[in-house]
């Protein structure tokens, strides 16, 4: 054969070879079955690793069709042959689409053509059966939608609720509400992904969270899942939601021995749905509306710093809150009016952009503001909003920040932070981001802040004044009751010693002159113990002694002395046992405390320090952090020394940082300790009266009058109630053999007071139930991050609650007016420690 014939055979055997490389054919997992969405792929093979290659339009009639992309499948193989390397790649592409059919029968799959450059492939037509899955009253799905018109922008939630009686497997579910074009679907973050399942939302799994309970519907018990999302409406009008469905697969007959049954795939579905989209109205829309649609905002702006040179900017955080998602809410201009007048700042004209919190719930916009003009102040920044329930535009405003520009004819930095001397010490008026006036921020005195009374000393003196007047009302009880008793004792004792003079007497004196004064001294003191002479002949045997022929020269025998002193020593021993068993002892027991250790003072003189420097500056940014480093410092001293005057420290230094939650906590704690304390009362009054008023807790009144004492020291109360409980009991002491009842009543009085002070101790040792919230937190319904919110706003960080109940991470409490509801635990810092 002639060597050009060769090459050209060469050439078309390649040609052939690489044209039946190009091929692509459609692929179906599975039985495709009406309403189910399934996945149907064409897989390419014979294309390049590059570009991807242009997905076709898919027309089937009766189904929806989602493209999802295309993938590719790369193989790569390496050849050595005679030293020579040769690499071969293999690509196949997988284009898939969604689809969902509609109608039962055959579904008609057209001729496709994919295109890649100079490559191309025929996908033939063919057909896929599409049978109808039955249903069941085993399992039920219904969309709950609002049952009110929507407006445009709106957020509205929406749930999806699923009903079965038998444990499912393999469920799918098809939700066409997520896939419009005309709805925006957002979800709530997911913080457990065993509680969230994934949804098709178009080309995408959007996984959803849901909780899960029991239920009853007509006399049968059903488990019931309820999947929660949002939904934001884009346009006018009626949007026609399309009916849901879910498939899964049921037991059906009897179990097997193993507990296994046949499964068989059942669908459930729901009715479709109408969502009416109404238009906002135009009478009274705000100039300065953005589009924000909800029943409930709150607008806060921080700023990087408060005094400014004329033409440097500030840069400024405004915080959106609000009990519905935030998703697609946009802040708008703030130049202009109901925000920084033009005059004075300039803004740029981007509109920013948010950043969403996890929850949703919070959107965080950050401003850069050039100072242009003359101003005092960054002004109050409005927010205009509409209210779908109550069908009116509302508006809010930010609180305004005091601002020193230097360079122009306004106000210096003194006029920001100004200090005022008060009984020696620089009493100081704050009006920085908090926006409080009249704060009381001086320091406290030196020695003020000594440790008060309390500790071993404390415990020294209430135990006195309980051990002493007891010790008195024993012993004089005491000495009454065996008053009889000691002049038996008396008697006895006289009689004992004419015994032993008696005794002593026979030692020495003739018989017949000692035995019958011993005889008689023997006889008084069995009649002083009150017995009977049973001496055993003992007394006979000492009178016949006497009348021995020697008893005239000689002194008793020893034998005899000693038998008599015998018989005495026994009558004394059985009289003194019973007496001791009855003696009543009266026993001292002081608790005494260790004194805590003397803290040295550099903590306490470095954190004063630091706080006076942070008074003298007047750049905000290192004003605040120079209280964040005294706050802190004072917050371990007071931990260490509970003392009222340094926790107000710390809740001044706090205020000064601008963290009005530990402010609040460290005041409560200074009037926990002594109630008295001027400046913590002052500054937490301040604190409070920004409060709304449903979060205001309740100061004074006529209870508070009335029991004036509650306010006083811990340790005063300690000892008005020990005074009083001495009083009284020196008053009923029976002084003179009995007690005096003019004296007994008037013992009345002291011990009313001594009840009303333990009372009052035991009343504040019970307040337990007391706590601040630190963060930020949503009132809940229930003890879930899933539930519902019990207030249309957060609990703002420095709300003084009431804690009603703990369980797990979650705790039940109570607001000002009554409300209840659960917050994360790690929220909450109890006032009582």
């Amino acid at each position: 054969m002639p060597k050009f014939l060769l090459v050209a055979a060469i050439a078309i055997l390649g040609g052939l070879r690489v044209a039946h490389a190009q091929t692509a054919q459609f692929r179906v997992d599975g039985k495709p079955h009406v309403d189910v969405p399934f996945e149907l792929d064409l897989i390419v093979q014979g294309f390049d690793e590059a570009p991807v290659p242009p997905q076709p339009a898919l027309k089937l009639a009766n189904a929806t069709v989602t493209p999802l992309g295309a993938t590719p499948n790369v193989s790569r193989s390496i050849q050595i042959i005679n030293g020579r390397r040769s690499e071969t790649a293999e690509v196949q592409w997988v284009l898939r689409w969604r689809v969902e059919v509609h109608r039962e029968g055959p579904l008609e799959v057209p001729q496709t053509s994919v295109v890649q450059g100079s490559h191309s492939a025929v996908a033939h037509a063919g057909n896929i059966t599409v049978d109808t899955i039955p249903t069941t009253e085993d399992m039920k799905l219904q969309l709950v939608l609002p049952d009110r018109p929507v407006f445009v922008g709106e957020t509205v939630p929406v749930e999806l609720v699923w009903l079965f009686r038998q444990q499912p497997e393999d469920q799918a579910f098809a939700v066409p509400l997520m896939t419009l074009d005309d709805l925006t679907v957002s979800t709530a973050p997911v913080t457990d992904k065993k509680t969230a399942f994934p949804f098709a939302a178009g080309a995408k799994q959007i996984p959803v969270p849901y909780d899960a309970d029991t239920t009853e519907v007509n006399g049968q018990q059903f488990h019931r899942i309820k999947f929660t999302f949002f939904v934001a409406p884009r346009r006018l009008g009626k949007i026609e939601v399309p009916a849901s469905s879910v498939v899964a697969s049921l037991a059906v007959g009897r179990r097997d021995f193993f507990g296994n049954a046949a499964t068989r795939p059942f669908r459930a579905l729901d009715v479709a749905h109408t969502m009416q989209v109404q238009a906002l109205p135009e009478s009274d829309k705000p100039a300065n509306f953005a589009g924000a649609v909800g029943e409930q905002f709150s607008i806060a702006v921080k700023t990087s710093r408060s005094v400014v040179q004329l033409g440097e900017p500030v840069d400024l955080e405004v915080t959106i809150k609000s009990n519905q998602r935030l998703d697609n809410f946009s802040l708008g201009r703030i130049a202009g009016d109901g925000g920084l007048p033009k005059d004075r700042f300039t803004v740029p004209d981007e509109v920013p952009t948010g950043e969403l919190a996890e929850d949703g719930l919070t959107k965080t916009f950050h401003v850069s503001a050039q100072v242009t003009g003359p101003a005092t102040e960054i002004p109050a920044i409005a927010l205009a909003y509409f209210d779908p329930a109550k069908r009116t535009y509302q508006t809010i405003h930010s609180d305004p920040i005091a601002l020193a520009v230097k360079g122009g004819s306004i106000i210096g930095a003194d006029s920001v932070v100004t200090a005022t001397p008060k009984k020696g010490n620089p009493a100081a008026t704050i009006t920085d981001d908090t926006a409080l006036v009249d704060a009381q921020l001086a320091l406290s005195t030196v020695g003020a802040d000594d440790q008060p009374l309390g500790g071993w000393v404390l415990w020294l003196i209430v135990g006195l004044l309980y051990a002493v007047p007891l010790g008195v009302f024993g012993l004089r009880t005491w000495q009454i009751r065996t008053s009889d008793a000691r002049e038996d004792a008396a008697e006895v004792r006289l009689a004992k010693k004419r015994f032993d003079a008696a005794l002593d007497r026979a030692k020495t004196a003739p018989a017949r002159e000692a035995a019958g004064p011993l005889g008689a001294a023997v006889r008084e003191v069995a009649r002083a113990l009150e017995i009977p002479v049973d001496d055993g002949g003992l007394l006979a045997k000492l009178e016949t002694e006497a009348f021995a022929p020697s008893a005239a020269e000689l002194p008793m025998t020893s034998e005899i002395r000693t038998a008599v002193a015998a018989l005495v020593d026994r009558w004394l021993r059985e009289r003194r046992a019973p007496a001791a068993s009855r003696a009543v002892g009266v026993a001292l027991v002081l608790l005494v405390a260790l004194a805590p250790h003397a803290a040295s003072a550099d903590p306490l003189a470095e954190a004063r320090a630091t706080y006076s420097d942070a008074m003298t500056r007047t750049d905000a940014t290192s004003k605040r952090a120079a209280f964040e480093r005294a706050a802190a410092a004072l917050k371990d001293v007071a931990a260490a020394h509970p003392n009222p005057e340094i926790l107000a420290d710390w809740g001044n230094a706090a205020l000064g940082a601008g963290d009005v939650a530990t402010a609040t906590l460290a005041y409560r704690r200074a009037l926990l300790a002594d109630s008295r304390n001027a400046r913590a009362r002052q500054n937490l009054g301040l604190l409070r009266s920004r409060q709304p008023a449903m979060l205001r807790p309740a100061d004074g009144g006529a209870a508070n009058s009335l029991f004036f004492f509650h306010r006083w020291p811990r340790a005063w109360r300690m000892v008005v109630g020990g005074i009083a409980f001495a009083i009284a009991v020196f008053l009923v002491v029976p002084w003179r053999g009995r007690r005096r009842r003019g004296l007994v009543n008037l013992a009345i009085l002291p011990v009313i007071v001594w009840l009303a002070m333990m009372v009052s101790l035991v009343v504040e040792r019970t307040r337990t139930d007391d706590a601040v919230v630190m963060d930020d937190a949503v009132l809940r319904a229930a003890d879930s991050a899933g539930a519902p919110a019990a207030m249309l706003s957060s609990l703002p960080r420095g709300t003084e609650v009431n804690v009603v109940e703990h369980r797990g991470n979650w705790t039940r409490i109570a607001i000002a007016n009554g409300t209840s509801g659960w917050v994360p635990s790690g929220t909450l810092e109890a006032v009582a420690r």
